[in-house]
């Protein structure tokens, strides 16, 4: 029998970062994000601390993690909006449709309690985040900021229920076979035109953005 338990401990919560890592185990394209920075939604370091509300849940069957999602409410989009959803990230399954419906269930459920009527995702607290469903193109090397998920994800979604609102579309860049040398003098004039440089190991914190602050102009 599968039981959702929701995240509150500290165990629970490494289990919860760390479930995805043992799916995609020896999957040669999966990226994971930076474990610090997932152990910090947990917490008041985490920058959205206090303008959205989390919930954490996994999904066991004998002891074992089989799935895990979070949900989210940003208040402060909903207050712009004038929205009442409740978003899902972070979902990670097996291939199973009844695990699936469990933890959605248990994410919907839980936007009910706090008002929402409409639930989103996947995505996450801002757009620095990821966001998205891959529906294609499996066998390509994920980006850091881009998700990846196994090609029965966006089966699992549909099979809850959701239906895709939106496609969007992520190019890849090659290098130029023919005249790099024109791409070389496009990056120098760059720099040039934007007071900017590629900067070093010694920078203080802040630098990047002061530098370019002094730099930039709009024509």
């Amino acid at each position: 029998m599968t039981e959702i338990i929701e995240v509150k401990t500290k165990k629970q919560r490494k289990e919860f970062v760390e479930y995805p890592l043992r799916l995609y185990k020896g999957n040669p394209y999966f990226v994971p994000p930076l474990y610090g920075d997932e152990m910090k939604m947990f917490t008041e370091k985490n920058v959205y601390y206090k303008t959205c509300d989390s919930v954490f849940y996994l999904a066991q069957r004998g002891g074992k993690t089989v799935g895990r999602i979070q949900g989210i409410i940003q208040k402060q989009y909903n207050g712009i909006h004038g929205a009442s959803q409740v978003r899902f990230t972070r979902f990670d399954c097996e291939n199973d449709e009844n695990t699936a419906k469990l933890l959605f269930n248990a994410v919907e459920n839980w936007g009910k309690t706090k008002g929402m009527t409409e639930i989103v995702g996947p995505l996450g607290y801002s757009d620095l985040e990821r966001e998205g469903l891959l529906i294609e193109g499996f066998d390509y090397l994920c980006t850091f900021e881009e998700q990846y998920n196994y090609a029965y994800y966006p089966l699992l979604v549909e099979a809850c229920g959701y239906e895709k609102d939106v496609d969007w579309l992520e190019s890849r860049l090659y290098k130029m076979k023919e005249n790099p040398e024109r791409l070389e003098r496009l990056f120098e004039r760059s720099l040039q035109r934007y007071n900017l440089h590629i900067g070093g190991v010694g920078l203080k914190k802040g630098a990047y953005i002061k530098n370019m602050h002094k730099g930039f102009s709009i024509a």
